[in-house]
């Protein structure tokens, strides 16, 4: 069974935060992996104190267990402050949080623009 999954991406409010870098998101459940997405619309997303909504379709893959969030590190400044993701199922109106609170950039932090995240 397919089913709708409601993506909110909010991004840091503070200098330099946003991204033009390419985002990807994985869903992990207890019935599976979602498979990666590109996370993108018609606006300019992923810029300073900023909350963008995507949405997906795919099949149902329970309770989401874990995110997997990356970027392709291209465009001029590509580094990206995450504050966190919201994940919602529009069919069963289940809702998951999963806190980031850190840059995903080669020159900031530890470094890495790929992180897995957990939910709170």
């Amino acid at each position: 069974m397919a089913v709708t999954y409601r993506i909110t991406v909010e991004t840091g409010d503070i200098p330099t935060a946003g991204t033009d870098a390419n985002v990807y998101l994985t869903l992990y459940g207890v019935d599976g992996a979602g498979g990666e997405r590109l996370l993108d619309t018609a606006k300019n997303n992923f810029e300073a104190g900023s909350a963008d909504v995507f949405s997906i379709e795919m099949r149902d893959i329970g309770n989401i267990k874990r995110v997997r969030i990356r970027h392709d590190n291209t465009g001029i400044f590509p580094g990206w402050f995450l504050n966190r993701i919201i994940v919602h199922n529009e069919e069963t109106d289940e809702e998951w949080i999963f806190p980031c609170n850190r840059w995903l950039a080669h020159d900031e932090d530890d470094g890495e623009i790929n992180r897995v995240l957990d939910p709170e």
